[in-house]
């Protein structure tokens, strides 16, 4: 008895197509959780090496996931309030705010305000601010320190963005609270020099913001959960197909001994 005669074309041939897509998807999702736990070990070996310091002089590499400190003052009426953003801990369902102001960077002696090409400011990503249920505007007040500050934190290559549909971050423009920031579109409409960074603050400023960030491979289990639920369905067909193939060849079987 042939497999030709024992698998039906058309099933066997969706079989194979379900078979193929969620391997793909399985493999994807370690593809994800690999990712993961490679950024969190390149974070923790960074975190090993010297802060970078960021002053008035462009930086002249890429410093995104080394940890910097920088001094300066908030300049606390550019704060953007970044919205629907959750709790870095995971453990808080409220919705909530990102705090991001803009640090006029302190210029040393021999850095002037007025040299060609010097960064005047950086962006800080300062911590979680919890939204009001009712009102979204009624902003729970959070003090910003007035004197110079030094921050430490994490250098992101972007503002953390969230999906939304509609207008460009650029739309924004002028508005305290928003969905997403992009560096270049914010410098060109307050006119300052920013380091081509953001620092998601980790050092302590007394003003009462959550800085409990989610971690670099959060998530990684889940992915895992995923691609064995992907590589569970895969077998499972496999095995479907085997079972109603082996049906089929023993009522074919059965057919051809009936008298």
């Amino acid at each position: 008895m042939t497999a030709r005669r024992i698998f039906s074309p058309l099933p066997l041939a969706a079989a194979l197509v379900v078979v193929a897509i969620t391997c793909a998807l399985g493999n994807w999702q370690l593809n994800r959780a690999h990712e993961k736990e490679g950024r969190a070990a390149r974070l923790q070996a960074l975190a090993a090496q010297p802060p970078v310091v960021l002053g008035r002089a462009p930086l002249p590499q890429l410093v995104t996931d080394r940890t910097v400190r920088v001094t300066g003052r908030f300049d606390t009426a550019r704060t953007v309030l970044l919205d629907n953003r959750p709790h870095g801990n995971g453990n808080d369902s409220r919705a909530g705010f990102l705090v991001l102001t803009p640090l006029r960077i302190t210029a040393p002696e021999r850095a002037p305000a007025s040299d060609v090409g010097a960064m005047q400011a950086v962006l800080v990503l300062r911590g979680w601010l919890p939204r009001d249920a009712q009102d979204r505007t009624r902003i729970a007040p959070f003090p910003t320190p007035e004197s110079e500050v030094t921050i430490e934190g994490t250098a992101l290559a972007a503002v953390p963005r969230v999906y939304s549909l509609g207008q460009p971050a650029s739309a924004e423009a002028g508005s305290k609270i928003r969905q997403n920031v992009e560096i270049a579109a914010y410098a060109t409409e307050t006119g300052l020099a920013l380091h081509p960074l953001v620092v998601e603050q980790r050092s302590d400023t007394g003003d009462g913001l959550a800085r409990d960030w989610a971690p670099a491979d959060l998530g990684a289990d889940r992915h895992y959960g995923y691609a064995f639920q992907w590589f569970g369905l895969a077998v499972l067909t496999v095995v479907l197909v085997v079972v109603l193939g082996w049906r089929r060849a023993r009522r074919l079987a059965a057919g051809s001994t009936a008298p």
